[in-house]
């Protein structure tokens, strides 16, 4: 609602009629001060400053008065009553000596404001915006630089000092080319190009690297008058996975089982015996995969089965996340960069397309892959060449794509948020993997494969899962599939004594969902409505405590909780019955 107590508008006004004599206007202003008249088209609003004036009139009706002193029409501001400051005045026209009649859209008169209130609310109002945008500037993280349509710097924040090495000082005022190549420089291409730019990696000097969001600064008409952009310093994480790259070849572990490579996937029932299937028969083609999944269902483990059983296994097998790796970074990623004298690097970096030619490359999460890069990778799947960004000469490739995503892809086609083209590209085979609450006969045979490797990579006897444990891990819905499953055993084995894994191994939140229910009390004579109670015999007692003992393999924990008492209360029964 527009505010009149922020806008300096005085409602204390009679409106009257314009065939009122000049002694009626004259009471109306010693009454209350000002009168609005609506006469010739146009506002009249007379104070009672005026009261001079029309006191030596001859008292004729008003309007043939004013007829002979158009000047004295007020200047009339129409205003949006739901906004306020100055965003709230429209088609603002130039000021004149008389009052300012304010007036709303609708055309009611609200009141009026003299012209040195109104000059004097809109300097504060200016200085009170600046002051909120200044205040945002240096609150946020990221590096932010405002300029004029001239590239003239007038705003350069705390953290662009910081990144660049600038101070404010030396560049505002300044045109930003004195301190930048201008034509590197993505805030000048979007005063020329007047388009938005979001998450997009940018080295505006050598060594430095941002992610940048920028934007036209457009007026009420849409001319623009400025660009904002905002900066945030990746170069840390730019080097580090320079150094980690180097450290390591990138290269996924392929089974080296010179036997069946699909043997390490488990599958008894039909949906995952379906997708293993389908795998082996695409194994020996190069065309594109799309493998759809819950996190955690083994695309990846799938995926690397795959070319191991294919005519490249021999070459790369390598993986990018579109999850894990910034949106700005992927283009790099995948296609890499042309070297030159703003890189610093003379000869560039192949993206991981490149270096995996003649192999195959796994895309995970390709549905958070931005939609300019999904047009990329369509054209490289369609002329099997890439382009490194920046660069111009296509480099012949050989890259067998696999891409996976959590969901099936063609809601989002139809609602343009995935590239049609692409996805008919990738989807020549879909291969589903069902998620592990779906395949609870494949879990004892995962548990098995994975128990296997941990003892090995820990140096332990191969242990033996307890009854109550496997009961536990079959009733769990495993949200996290086989890497939630995965970590588990292996959280297990780390934790196992006496080549054992028992109950309380689990982590806590599947003793709690699964606790010693009665699906496991089948086949004995513990029930939960018979546990240890005080008006029970001695022998019904030992009776009870003996069975529970058998049934879990003699842990206590797991017998206490059998019985319906602490560990505390079991341990001193079994030392009153002397039971070991």
């Amino acid at each position: 609602m527009f505010n009149s107590e922020q806008f300096p508008i005085d409602t204390s006004f009679v409106t009257l009629s314009p065939s009122l004599p000049i002694a009626g206007l004259l009471e109306g202003l010693r009454q209350c001060g000002a009168a609005c008249i609506e006469a010739e088209a146009s506002l009249f609003l007379f104070t009672s400053g005026d009261l001079p004036l029309l006191e030596d009139t001859p008292d004729l009706p008003v309007e043939e008065f004013l007829k002979t002193r158009p000047e004295l029409a007020s200047t009339v501001w129409i205003v949006d009553e739901a906004q306020t400051g100055p965003d709230a005045l429209h088609d603002t026209p130039a000021f004149g000596s008389r009052p300012v009649v304010i007036r709303s859209r609708s055309g009611a008169v609200l009141g009026y404001s003299l012209p040195a209130d109104l000059i004097d609310f809109l300097l504060k109002s200016s200085r009170q915006y600046a002051s909120y945008f200044y205040s945002l500037a240096e609150t946020v993280a990221d590096a932010v630089t405002v300029v004029d349509r001239s590239g003239k710097v007038i705003c350069w924040n705390t953290p662009a000092e910081e990144v660049y090495g600038i101070p404010k000082s030396d560049i505002i005022g300044r045109r930003i080319g004195e301190h930048f190549d201008a034509d590197s420089l993505i805030i000048m291409k979007i005063l020329d190009e007047g388009r938005r730019i979001r998450s997009t990696y940018h080295r505006p000097r050598p060594g430095t690297h941002v992610l940048i969001n920028a934007s036209p600064i457009l007026d009420k008409d849409g001319r623009i008058i400025g660009g904002i952009a905002t900066e945030q310093d990746i170069t840390n994480l730019v080097r580090l996975n320079e150094e980690l790259s180097t450290a390591g070849s990138g290269r996924l572990e392929v089974n080296p089982d010179q036997g069946d490579p699909f043997a390490a996937i488990s599958g008894k029932g039909e949906a995952m015996g379906k997708a293993i299937g389908l795998a082996r028969k695409v194994a020996a083609a190069d065309n594109p995969l799309l493998i759809v999944g819950e996190t955690g269902v083994g695309k990846e483990q799938l995926a690397i089965t795959i070319h191991g059983a294919s005519r490249r296994a021999s070459a790369p097998c390598l993986a990018v996340n579109c999850g894990a790796v910034p949106a700005g970074l992927l283009d790099t990623e995948l296609y890499g960069y042309q070297g030159g004298a703003f890189t610093g690097n003379v000869a560039g970096s192949a993206g991981k397309i490149e270096l995996a030619d003649g192999g195959t490359l796994f895309i995970d999460e390709i549905d958070k892959l931005p939609l300019d890069t999904q047009a990329k990778l369509y054209h490289y799947m369609q002329n099997r060449a890439v382009v490194r960004s920046g660069g111009h000469a296509p480099v012949a490739v050989s890259t067998r794509i696999i891409a996976a995503a959590k969901q099936d892809l063609l809601p989002l086609v139809e609602r343009g948020d995935f590239r049609a083209d692409l996805y008919y590209a990738l989807n020549v085979i879909t291969i589903a993997l069902p998620p592990l609450r779906e395949r609870k006969e494949d879990i004892p045979g995962i548990i098995q494969l994975y128990l296997r490797e941990y003892a090995l990579q820990y140096q332990k006897p191969l242990p033996h899962i307890a009854p109550e444990v496997m009961l536990a891990l079959m009733n769990y819905d495993w949200p996290g599939n086989i890497r939630e499953l995965k970590n588990i055993i292996e959280r297990c084995v780390i934790l196992s004594e006496d080549d054992r894994i028992t109950h309380e191994h689990l982590p806590k939140q599947i003793q709690d969902e699964q606790p010693l229910d009665a699906e496991f009390f089948e086949g004995t004579t513990v029930r939960r409505d018979k546990v240890l109670r005080t008006n029970i015999s001695e022998n019904e007692e030992l009776h009870l405590i003996r069975e529970a003992l058998a049934k879990t393999l003699g842990n206590k924990s797991a017998a206490a909780k059998l019985l319906g008492v602490s560990r505390g209360t079991l341990y001193n029964k079994l030392k009153e019955y002397q039971l070991d």
